[in-house]
């Protein structure tokens, strides 16, 4: 006896153990509707959620691994990000989180290129955003001891295409 599964508000007869042959075509319509259901969740410029790591007093802008916009597809991204920075002098953390929105704009000037606004609601981490145009997201951070420093960062992106 096949269950009922509801998938976009689309119910599908799917089989159970032991049902009869002949519920290919259930199956295979259901498979579909998902396969387009999780299409829709994460983009072919999405950024799934990573972890790196944020160096003490970095006071030239350094390149956050894994976070960069693909300037030929993505035209705005929204980014999800927290960071935590720790060392002997500051035993309890530094501690942010908040979101990016980056815009690009191929007919701006050099430099001005995308646009990154950051709104981060709680916390103060020491550390600062920039983006190239090319668009690799930068940090710099403050100084907070080198003796038992521990900084990282999570994030994950949503891309709106081109």
């Amino acid at each position: 006896m096949p269950v009922t599964l509801t998938v976009n508000n689309i119910p599908f007869e799917y089989p159970v153990s032991g049902d009869s042959p002949g519920w290919g075509a259930g199956a295979t319509d259901w498979a579909i509707e998902v396969t387009d259901v999780l299409g829709g969740l994460v983009g072919p410029n999405d950024l799934i959620q990573t972890t790196v790591t944020i160096a003490n007093n970095q006071t030239i802008p350094r390149n956050i691994v894994g976070l960069s916009l693909n300037t030929g597809q993505v035209r705005s991204a929204i980014i999800e990000y927290s960071v935590y920075r720790t060392s002997t002098a500051t035993p309890s953390g530094d501690s942010e989180s908040g979101t990016m929105v980056a815009t690009y704009d191929n007919l701006a000037g050099t430099g001005s290129k995308w646009s990154l606004i950051i709104t981060d609601i709680n916390g103060y981490a020491g550390i600062n955003f920039t983006i190239l145009d090319s668009g690799q997201i930068q940090y710099t951070t403050n100084d907070i001891n080198s003796i038992g420093y521990s900084g990282n960062m999570h994030f994950r992106a949503r891309a709106l295409n081109q």
